[in-house]
């Protein structure tokens, strides 16, 4: 691998000392948000301290009022509804979310996800003839699915069902004709541009809060039983898991999401989560739990088995039972995981001695579990920074899914590359596709050269972009405080990266972990004061000690038997 390259992110000077004047925080607070893009007091405070009265009218989203009046058909009408979404947390949140909020209105819908082995992503065929095999239904509501499904929609049409889709992945088709669709992405107009950023959850939260608000409207006195904000949790995590960007109203559902996650109306199903993933009870969950101890056990049944287990979860109200559902999730993750230690090792020796010097990766082999693959795309983008695709075998097509690093849209790629694709679709950084095995050497060579057409700086060099140079003394409980206003950290939210310049290491540096892959160490300020330092999987890049290094780093406040600290994150160093 490459050095990796240090930039600093570029800001206006003269408008971060603006800020510095109109707002009560440190100079270099404001140097971070005017590198975000955050430029006057206003948007400065509605960044800082996001408030719930700020989130936008939901009739504001196009077609939000037409799925109303449909949600409201149902109500009135008792009518009976199925409900078919995602297998992964986006889908599974969304189901959740608007069975409890139908329920709460005396209709209890039947949900449906696809098995993906036997029928495959989305509104499919093969979901279709599972739905219609059982009840009969007046309308079928798909979740985080079936914008590009108009076949599909015109066969539910004919059989006399209405449809309604909640969809945030992209639009390759025209909408259907007579179906209901919410979904920002077939609006051009720059006003809804701020709505592009919701993956589906986010936008079923706003479906529901305008159903409310119309009920509301009526004195239904059952309005008045639903507290819509306690399910900000559920938008939180799906929010996360689909790597959607941590701004506009994304930012405030995540922030507000987390203290309900965090407060004493956790729902039995979180509940149950947490301690399956070993959280402890009083344990201040971020964003970092959400991403790497709760989303995968809700993900894994959907990648190997099925997913109706962690919505039957999230839905209970028993923690009892819910917790029986959470050690099964959690068993099932560590299938999960053994799956995709054994692919990942087989990709990456596959990488290393045929596809090392491309600048974008393609790897197939029709013995690799479909569902597992996306998790083995994301590391091999991150550990050989460039996009990559990994593929499985499912049926008679080639699937997998790809991962992007550093600004490199998979969309505009693909775009390039869709001859050969059967089916393709997902967001700039995560997609998934379907080829057929005998297109994929020709996919490969044209995915290669749309990578380099598209990339900026070379693939294999990381850039690792940072703040501002900071000294060990400014790092105290009030800069921590500071620091803290940021979170949640995501994309286009990243956390900050400082500088650390000309400092020394006195003592050697101790590996850990079970594999001893991480490193410790202490940094000492000039006036005695330790900070302890971890080097996460840096085992194989450890710092000299008694010689001057420049230190890159991330600070994160520690809470342990409810006593805070503060401790730092090597993120890379070189000799100064």
């Amino acid at each position: 691998m490459m050095e990796k390259l240090w930039t600093q992110i570029p800001y206006d000077k003269s408008t971060a000392e603006e800020l510095y004047k109109s707002l009560n925080v440190s100079f270099l607070l404001c140097v971070v948000l005017t590198q975000r893009g955050i430029t006057s007091k206003l948007e400065a405070e509605k960044f800082l301290w996001p408030k719930l009265t700020y989130l936008d009218n939901p009739f504001r989203i196009k077609n939000i009022d037409a799925a109303v009046n449909i949600l409201h058909r149902i109500i009135a009408n008792k009518l009976r509804v199925a409900i078919m979404g995602d297998y992964d947390v986006d889908g599974i949140t969304s189901i959740t979310l608007l069975t409890n909020v139908l329920k709460n209105f005396d209709i209890v819908p039947d949900f449906f996800v696809p098995n993906r082995a036997n029928e495959g992503y989305g509104l499919s065929n093969e979901i279709i003839e599972r739905i219609l095999s059982g009840k009969k239904y007046d309308t079928v509501i798909a979740l985080d699915c079936g914008t590009n499904s108009a076949e599909e929609v015109k066969f539910l049409q004919k059989h006399g069902i209405e449809v309604l889709i909640v969809d945030h992945h992209q639009a390759k088709t025209l909408p259907i004709a007579e179906c209901c669709i919410v979904n920002p992405h077939m609006d051009d107009g720059k006003e809804h541009d701020k709505y592009k950023v919701l993956c589906t959850v986010g936008l079923v939260f706003k479906l529901c809060h305008a159903l409310l608000k119309v009920l509301r409207k009526e004195n239904d006195q059952r309005v008045f039983n639903y507290s819509l904000k306690y399910d900000l949790d559920l938008v939180t995590l799906g929010t996360i898991a689909d790597m959607a960007k941590l701004i506009h109203e994304n930012r405030i559902f995540c922030k507000f999401g987390l203290k309900i996650l965090n407060g004493k109306y956790r729902r039995p199903g979180i509940e149950a989560l947490c301690k399956s993933a070993d959280i402890p009870i009083d344990a201040d969950i971020g964003q970092h739990d959400v991403s790497f101890k709760l989303c995968p056990r809700l993900n894994a049944c959907g990648r190997i088995t099925d997913a109706i287990l962690p919505i039957t979860m999230m839905l209970s109200n028993n923690f009892d039972e819910a917790i029986t559902y959470a050690y099964e999730l959690d068993e099932t993750n560590k299938e999960r995981q053994l799956i995709e230690k054994e692919i990942t090792e087989q990709a990456e020796e596959l990488l290393r001695r045929h596809y090392i010097n491309d600048s974008g990766i393609v790897l197939y082999n029709p013995n690799w579990h479909s569902g597992v693959v996306g998790i083995v795309s994301g590391k091999c983008a991150r550990d050989y920074v460039r996009p990559c695709i990994v593929l499985g075998h499912e049926r008679d097509l080639a699937k997998g899914s790809g991962r992007s690093m550093h600004g490199v849209n998979l969309i505009d790629i693909l775009s390039d590359c869709s001859e050969y694709l059967e089916t393709w679709g997902g967001h700039p950084y995560a997609v998934g596709i379907s080829i057929r095995p005998e297109n994929i050497d020709a996919f490969r060579k044209r995915f290669n050269e749309a990578v380099k057409e598209h990339s900026i700086g070379e693939p294999g060099r990381e850039n690792i972009e940072y703040v501002h140079e900071l000294t060990l003394e400014e790092i105290d409980s009030n800069f921590m405080e500071e620091l803290e206003t940021l979170r949640p950290f995501g994309q286009q939210n990243p956390e900050p990266v400082f500088l650390l310049k000309n400092i020394k290491i006195n003592n050697l540096p101790e590996t850990f972990g079970v594999h001893k892959t991480h490193i410790k160490f202490w940094l000492t300020d000039r006036y005695s004061k330790r900070i302890l330092t971890i080097g996460w999987g840096n085992a194989h890049n450890i710092p000299p000690i008694h010689v001057p290094i420049d230190l890159l780093i991330t600070i994160t406040r520690e809470t342990w038997k409810r006593t805070n600290s503060i401790r730092l994150n090597m993120v890379d160093w070189r000799t100064a």
